[in-house]
């Protein structure tokens, strides 16, 4: 090996030795970032529920490490649950002043405010806190779901319409029964207004909406009625009964009402036994018509109306007491002593109330020592009437 290839290599050598020793020095001397061990501690204490161990850790995470924007932001929310949202809202708000914050960051920072003010009842500074996290994310769903939340609940119904659709296009669907229901809430307040005529077009645009917007039929024949436009009230009322027979309980009171001023009576019983022709269980529109008939003086009708509304609902007061009363006036006195004993029995039973277990809820008739759907013991407790 040549003179110079020996001086080359022994140079080499020189110089990675005093590089292995540069290196080790600036690692002993170089200071180390905060230990992250406290705060994952407090993340997981968090998971757990804990909040007093959580709270202990955050404050020693941000004790050593004051740009840990994430435990801040967990110590002014466990301040909220603590009932101190005020001590929250100034952690959170002191977040807002810093520089160089990511827009995920704002977002975070932002929705804390936002729960922050609802519990201070500052429902206007929680409405800019929600549109700030739209300005930085406009599809974000959280914040369109509380948007919608604070319009419906201020009544702001063609606002609330505006978001849901934002809300529908991201899902992909179109929300028409509550869409409906909107229209329905905008016509009640032109009712309100005195405006019958346009609150009508709002009720016909929720039926556009949803066919079975039942709301909306009602609301129409209700605003004839008013204007004394009977038939064209009965004619929507009728509606409801014939698209839902089911909650044909809603209008019989409307439909008794306007089929007597008409003069058209009979119509009345006519159609509580079309409905009973589709629907024959129907207990509401059976007593309903048994009554009717027993008002007309047509009581063997009205007693077999009752005695089948029995038959479907053996429970039913209001059919036992119909018949008590059709057998008393009808002189039978054995008959009606007989339901009277039914009736006192049934009234017992429900001033004895039921049994309901307070671990699983299964309720019973009578007390229960040991539950046989969750095996908890004596766990049975009265339940309200």
């Amino acid at each position: 090996m040549s003179e110079f290839m020996v001086v080359v290599i022994l140079a080499a050598a020189v110089l990675a030795v005093w590089a292995m020793y540069y290196y080790m020095r600036r690692a002993q001397t170089q200071p180390t970032g905060p230990d992250p061990q406290a705060y994952i501690d407090g993340l997981k204490a968090l998971n757990r529920g804990q909040d007093e161990v959580a709270f202990v850790k955050l404050k020693e995470t941000v004790g050593a490490d004051s740009n840990n924007v994430d435990a801040y932001l967990q110590l002014g929310d466990i301040f909220r649950r603590r009932k101190n949202p005020q001590m929250a809202l100034q952690i959170h708000r002191d977040l807002t002043y810093r520089h160089n914050l990511t827009p995920s960051e704002k977002q975070e920072i932002l929705v804390s405010l936002y729960y922050d003010f609802i519990e201070l009842k500052d429902d206007t500074s929680a409405f800019k806190a929600i549109e700030e996290v739209l300005e930085l994310f406009s599809n974000d769903r959280f914040a369109l779901k509380e948007l919608l939340k604070i319009h419906e609940k201020a009544g702001e119904w063609k606002e609330a319409a505006n978001i849901l659709r934002r809300l529908d296009k991201l899902d992909g669907q179109e929300s028409k029964k509550l869409l409906a229901f909107y229209k329905v809430f905008e016509g009640e307040e032109l009712i309100r207004q005195g405006d019958p005529h346009r609150a009508r077009l709002f009720f016909k645009d929720a039926i556009n909406f949803d066919k079975f917007c039942m709301a909306a039929y009602i609301a129409i024949g209700d605003s004839y009625f008013t204007e004394k436009r009977l038939e064209d009230a009965i004619g929507y009322w009728t509606r409801v009964i014939s698209l839902k027979p089911a909650d044909g309980q809603l209008v019989f009171e409307r439909l008794k009402k306007g089929f007597f001023e008409v003069g058209r009576y009979g119509d009345y019983a006519d159609t509580l036994s079309n409905l009973l022709q589709s629907v024959p269980d129907h207990l509401t529109a059976r007593l309903e018509l048994a009554y009717f008939l027993e008002k007309k003086g047509e009581r063997d009708a009205a007693r077999e109306h009752y005695t089948t509304a029995l038959d479907t609902h053996p429970e039913s007061m209001l059919a036992k007491l119909g018949l008590f009363r059709l057998n008393r006036e009808s002189g039978r006195r054995e008959a009606a002593d007989l339901v009277f004993k039914q009736i006192i029995k049934m009234a017992v039973k429900k001033e004895a109330g039921t049994f309901r277990c307070k671990s699983c809820g299964l309720v019973s008739e009578s007390k229960v020592w040991f539950c046989p759907r969750c095996k908890a013991i004596d766990t049975f407790e009265t339940a309200p009437s």
